[in-house]
């Protein structure tokens, strides 16, 4: 191949990872947007960090969101909804999400169902103890 050739091939290559790059970036940033619009919530709460967001498969809305936040703003996050209050023992590994974020112990769920899922659905949000980690759930049939 011609030095003409490589230097094409280098060309196509650094703009595709640009491209990569950016698009991890821009949902890196959209992320506490999209925590926001799970939990029906105008503005994402200031201490709220997204560590990781996972979508299910194409027939159902599923997203799942492992998230930190400051026990002080946990509140927040449920200000969208009219949640019920679950008291559990499990991980959240187990408690039936995506496998996002590292694993924690959770101690708590909460759970809407909310009549614009005209289909059926949930949003769940199961925590730690101090309520700094969570996952954040929705499921929309």
């Amino acid at each position: 191949m011609s030095r003409r050739g490589w230097y094409i091939v280098l060309g196509i290559a650094a703009v595709a990872v640009a491209a990569f790059v950016g698009v991890r970036v821009k949902d890196h940033y959209d992320n506490p947007a999209r925590v926001a619009y799970i939990l029906n919530i105008a503005v994402p709460p200031q201490s709220l960090h997204v560590l990781d967001c996972e979508s299910g498969p194409v027939t159902d809305v599923v997203i799942t969101c492992a998230i930190e936040i400051a026990p002080r703003d946990f509140p927040l996050l449920l200000a969208g909804y009219s949640f019920a209050e679950t008291s559990i023992s499990a991980s959240s590994y187990s408690v039936g999400f995506q496998k996002v974020g590292g694993e924690f112990p959770v101690v708590v769920q909460y759970q809407a169902q909310p009549k614009s899922f005209k289909h059926g659905g949930f949003v769940t949000v199961v925590a730690d103890q101090e309520r700094t980690r969570a996952l954040v759930d929705l499921y929309i049939e």
